[in-house]
């Protein structure tokens, strides 16, 4: 019987360690600094994407699909400066309650790439929740780049 407690308590302590270790940022990775545009639950965007807009194209397509029947004015006010910013958005599959949200943490810059390090929260089951149809998103500008970003 001791055996298997003891058997089950390692089991345990490796998986919280393992789960640790993966959530540490990477060694020796710098990262890029960037600001929030704009965060929210509410966009005309119902499926997991990540949107790389480096032209005032790109921006206005965007928007077009960003745009939804809920007012999104904190967009309106943003100028896109074609060529000094990159812009980000990420945006979170469409969901039938309150309670979900999407944020960038964080911005690894890789030789060849960037990654964002993106938290995703989702309801604890049981909680109290509004029956709303949210769409969460979060949209940041970072200095201009080229490289690839990734998810």
């Amino acid at each position: 019987m001791k055996e298997k407690i003891l058997f089950s308590l390692s089991v345990i302590i490796i998986m919280i360690l393992t789960t640790y270790i993966s959530m540490l940022p990477p060694k020796g990775v710098n990262t890029v600094e960037f600001e929030t545009v704009a965060k929210g639950q509410y966009s005309g965007i119902s499926e997991r994407n990540t949107f790389v807009i480096n032209t005032k194209e790109e921006w206005i397509s965007f928007l077009n699909k960003f745009k939804s029947d809920e007012e999104n004015n904190e967009l309106d006010t943003v100028t896109f400066e074609e060529g000094a910013f990159t812009f980000v958005a990420v945006t979170m599959y469409e969901n039938q309650t309150t309670g979900y949200g999407i944020e960038i943490r964080e911005i690894y810059n890789f030789p060849n790439y960037l990654k964002l390090d993106i938290y995703q929260e989702v309801p604890c089951a049981g909680c109290i929740l509004e029956s709303k149809i949210t769409r969460p998103f979060h949209i940041i500008k970072l200095s201009k780049t080229n490289k690839e970003i990734r998810r």
